[in-house]
């Protein structure tokens, strides 16, 4: 009879703690279906801009104001993961920014950005075309739907 071996084996690495950024609320809140690239649609059309009418004055009549409060949202929930708690901040230099090019013609240059962020924190559907040629064509229209994409993750918080 041979004697057995007895391997000994000291324990390896163990892989270290993940962590994750703060991710926030319901990202998906209507539950839009992912096509095959894992990007959905925009949870409101672009022209559904008057059935949120405060939010499509507010973008009429001061853009600026509306641009700035949007993406000083979008960029509170990136980083705190939670709802800005004064709901946004609209004199910012985003607002100065966005009013310069306003007067001068071109806020879709500046806006194509908020709206590429916002398209990447909500995986949806769209490029830097779609993006300028729908900032281009209705700067209230395309201002409301990113401020109600953004209204959608935090009112998954108050749930």
């Amino acid at each position: 009879m041979a004697p057995q071996m007895v391997m000994v084996v000291q324990p390896g690495l163990t892989q270290g703690m993940t962590t994750y950024p703060l991710v926030g609320g319901n990202l998906n809140s209507f539950n839009k279906p992912f096509s095959y690239n894992g990007h959905r649609d925009w949870s409101y059309g672009g022209c559904s801009c008057l059935s949120a009418p405060g939010t499509c004055l507010c973008a009429c009549c001061f853009p600026c104001c509306t641009y700035a409060k949007t993406q000083s949202r979008v960029n509170h929930l990136m980083h705190q993961g939670i709802p800005h708690p004064s709901h946004g901040d609209s004199c910012t230099g985003d607002c100065c920014s966005y009013g310069i090019l306003l007067f001068l013609g071109c806020p879709c240059f500046l806006g194509m950005g908020g709206r590429k962020n916002i398209r990447h924190r909500y995986h949806i559907d769209g490029g830097c075309c779609s993006d300028f040629f729908c900032t281009w064509c209705c700067v209230p229209c395309s201002l409301t739907q990113e401020s109600r994409e953004v209204s959608l993750e935090e009112h998954s918080f108050r749930r």
